[in-house]
């Protein structure tokens, strides 16, 4: 995804959903807003997933990653898995 991605949603679905908002006289926007963010309140109820983002705000922040010991280091200092055939496909 990047900063600028758009969400697919179905046609009647999103016809169904402003028809709603407008007789209640709110914005989808803010609708979206409060879901997202109720969303998010829920989620984040979870210790394995705050510690994961807090991995990649550190991360993204000094560019270091962590080895297989959770070692910050810099990318290239990883080598690459010998059984992990993957990255060449």
């Amino acid at each position: 995804m990047t900063p600028t991605t758009q969400f697919r949603i179905p046609s009647n679905l999103k016809s169904m959903f402003k028809d709603v908002c407008a007789y209640r006289n709110v914005s989808m926007c803010q609708i979206v807003i409060q879901c997202v963010e109720r969303y998010i309140g829920k989620e984040t109820q979870d210790p394995a997933l705050i510690r994961h983002l807090g991995a990649k705000e550190t991360q993204r922040q000094t560019g270091l990653v962590q080895d297989n010991r959770g070692v910050w280091v810099e990318p290239e200092t990883i080598q690459p898995d010998e059984d992990d055939w993957r990255h060449l496909l």
